[in-house]
């Protein structure tokens, strides 16, 4: 059980995959609100109640250029009684995932009233299948730039499990949506498989982690970075895996603990003298590697035909580094490779 009140406490869930925590937003456009994470107010309800708001915003992908997903429903299930749905405004809701940003989240759910008290769970139902209608797709990183389906198993993926509501309080969830855990292409199915790979960022104590690359880097021969991409582009696969607690194990996506809590890519910059890359992060202690390989990096996928699915089939730049985000250390600098001994 999770309880999210007017603190906005940060917990790891065990299973590491998730973050709880708060943000905000308002406005909108392209058939559904967009904000800036943070942006939010916090205004009272009534003694027995509060106010929720839920914003999405999503860390990209290699092998595509959009992820557009229709929002159908969000529903809402407290411990006592049966789930209900919430007011999504201009139901269904297409948005592409991978537009979203801090700067820039889709806001799904805008200060609804809620009963003050303990919830199960939140839900949204995606219409995705493979049934020739394209209401959620992707669009291939090609020349073709080809549309192919999503499919969403059980039409429903869960966002949170359970959590408590305090009265009169604005409880304001932002989840983070990474696409390269959560988008699987399976072989032999016709379209991509879209599961829950969802963080929730902590807008009440968190801080910034950023940071870039060389491009003489990652161009040098011995490094590699040329192997991940069928076109021969070091522009592809460059991102930064971030683990929960200091000298952390590495390891690729491959279904297997331990598994990165985020991964970000690492884009060329304007004067493409380096690949730079930003998050925001929690307060607490990670583990940060760098890879220039991550197109190779299919979640729960023998990407290379290894005999032990576990093994990596990504290779990492020594070295990796600790990294603590907390009041102290609000804004952080990690450039790579890092010099020094490896972890």
């Amino acid at each position: 059980m999770i309880r999210i009140d007017n603190r906005c406490h940060w917990v790891l869930a065990a299973t590491a995959l998730c973050l709880y925590g708060c943000s905000g937003g308002g406005g909108g456009s392209d058939g559904g609100s967009t904000a800036a994470v943070g942006a939010g107010s916090n205004s009272g309800t009534g003694l027995d109640t509060t106010s929720l708001s839920v914003s999405l915003i999503d860390a990209p992908v290699d092998d595509v250029k959009e992820v557009h997903v229709q929002i159908a429903a969000m529903w809402l299930k407290p411990t006592e009684g049966p789930a209900f749905e919430l007011p999504l405004e201009g139901a269904p809701v297409t948005v592409d995932l991978l537009s979203l940003t801090e700067d820039n989240a889709a806001v799904l759910i805008d200060n609804a009233a809620i009963e003050a008290g303990s919830y199960e769970w939140l839900a949204m139902d995606i219409n995705g299948q493979i049934d020739n209608l394209f209401d959620s797709f992707v669009v291939t990183d090609t020349e073709a730039m080809m549309e192919i389906e999503i499919f969403v198993p059980s039409g429903r993926l869960r966002l949170v499990d359970g959590f408590e509501a305090e009265a009169n309080q604005a409880l304001q969830l932002v989840f983070d949506w990474d696409m390269r855990k959560g988008l699987v292409h399976p072989p032999g199915l016709g379209g991509y498989i879209l599961k829950p790979a969802f963080r929730i960022i902590d807008m009440t104590a968190y801080g910034s982690l950023h940071g870039s690359i060389p491009v003489t880097t990652v161009m040098a021969e011995e490094n590699a970075c040329n192997v991940d991409s069928e076109i021969d582009d070091i522009d592809v696969g460059n991102a930064v895996y971030i683990f929960a607690g200091l000298d952390s194990e590495i390891d690729d996506l491959d279904g297997n603990d331990p598994e990165p809590l985020a991964t970000v890519d690492a884009l060329l910059n304007s004067d493409s003298t380096a690949y730079e890359y930003s998050t925001l992060l929690p307060y607490g202690d990670y583990t940060v590697a760098f890879t220039c390989q991550a197109a190779n990096d299919l979640a729960e996928s023998d990407e290379l035909g290894n005999e032990d699915p576990a093994d990596d089939s990504v290779a990492f730049f020594e070295n990796a580094e600790n990294v603590t985000i907390g009041p102290e250390n609000l804004d952080v600098e990690l450039n790579f490779p890092v010099p020094g001994p490896a972890l």
